[in-house]
């Protein structure tokens, strides 16, 4: 009998819908989906309430319409299915990690799927969970237990692929318990055209004491002629913790960059919420970020640097309209020389200029 009248108290505290998942593939138990917003159905002029009830993985162009988190794990559909999710505003239900948790500290946000993303070219799944956020609102999470998530990772570009396209340098390999089986998430790396890190989620082979063999090749070219710097993180499984999903503003979703090393203007983006850019690169010229005016007033925007980026830096270059800088008054016509792990900046769009709201690190104002 107590075991009965205690269970309620003992159960998360769930807001859940039922949603139909546009998506063929299997869902794991936490992972993140977001509103199809866009759903064709008969037309954009067409009153299409599917665009409230299918749902499909997180991507740059849904990132600001999280819908919630798999409640529990579903196997792949050929045609779609039915699935529950685990709302914002729910407490103490399963998200998927990948990054590890301490219980009531930080923040988590889910990650949107790569610009590689899980075309036909690559065959690649994409692996969306949660990672280490900055904003709160919708699609972030406040853990509310400690877990040990990630076996091994390098989120700084100190990995190494080699030119075989499969064989992973990683120093510690066997000795973090990854095994033949475990998932690598390959997040970024070298992109020279010829020698090129495809970002994706790949199965491990087999493990060595310092090398991590995963089972197709992560290389673009058939034969890469050298080994390519790549940032990267390996699982077991699907490991979760229990978190509190918030509600509020949409918190816009976390991506990570994979910058060529020629650099360039124009790198693609997330709107809004979190671009990690990933290092361990070196940059022939500076790779430059075309940062369009905001839609609505408080619309906000982040990048952050993981690893070292050398011979040139990453730009935020204010497009169209000059910003203001931090002192609140000069103007910004970009934000410059990060090029180092935890360089960043944080802006916030008051209706037709962005303003500074912090920089960190090395990180210029110009």
């Amino acid at each position: 009998m107590d075991k009965s009248l205690n269970s309620p108290l003992k159960d998360s505290n769930r807001i859940i819908e039922w949603v139909w998942y546009e998506g063929t593939d299997a869902l794991y138990e936490g992972e993140p989906v977001c509103y199809n917003t866009d759903y064709a159905g008969d037309g954009v002029t067409y009153a299409e309430a599917r665009r409230g009830s299918h749902v499909e993985r997180p991507t740059a162009s849904n990132n600001t319409a999280f819908a919630g988190v798999a409640a529990r794990n579903y196997s792949a559909k050929s045609t779609g299915q039915f699935i529950e999710i685990n709302c914002p505003g729910s407490k103490c239900v399963r998200v998927a990690l990948g990054v590890d948790t301490v219980i009531n500290t930080g923040i988590l946000t889910f990650t949107v799927a790569g610009r590689y993303d899980v075309g036909a070219s690559t065959g690649l799944k994409t692996d969306c969970r949660f990672y280490t956020g900055k904003y709160r609102g919708r699609g972030s999470a406040i853990p509310r237990q400690t877990v040990t998530a990630v076996l091994l990772a390098d989120m700084t570009g100190g990995w190494s692929l080699a030119n075989d396209g499969v064989t992973i340098t990683a120093t510690g390999a066997a000795a973090a318990g990854v095994a033949a089986g475990d998932t690598v998430v390959l997040l970024g790396g070298a992109d020279d055209a010829t020698d090129t890190v495809v970002p994706g989620k790949y199965t491990v082979s087999s493990v060595g004491t310092n090398t991590i063999v995963i089972s197709s090749s992560a290389g673009a070219a058939t034969t890469p002629t050298s080994a390519c710097t790549c940032t990267g993180y390996a699982y077991t499984g699907n490991p979760t913790a229990i978190c509190d999903l918030l509600d509020g503003e949409e918190s816009g979703g976390v991506e990570f960059i994979n910058l060529p090393n020629a650099g360039g203007d124009n790198q693609p983006y997330m709107v809004g919420g979190l671009s990690y850019v990933c290092g361990g690169v070196t940059l022939t010229n500076d790779a430059e970020c075309e940062l369009a005016p905001g839609v609505l007033p408080g619309d906000k925007k982040a990048f952050a640097v993981l690893g070292t980026l050398t011979g040139n830096t990453f730009v935020v270059d204010l497009a169209t309209t000059n910003g203001i800088k931090l002192d609140g008054s000069s103007a910004l016509a970009e934000i410059n020389a990060m090029d180092a792990a935890a360089d960043a900046c944080y802006l916030e769009f008051h209706g037709v200029r962005w303003f500074t709201q912090d920089i960190t690190g090395g990180t210029a104002e110009a």
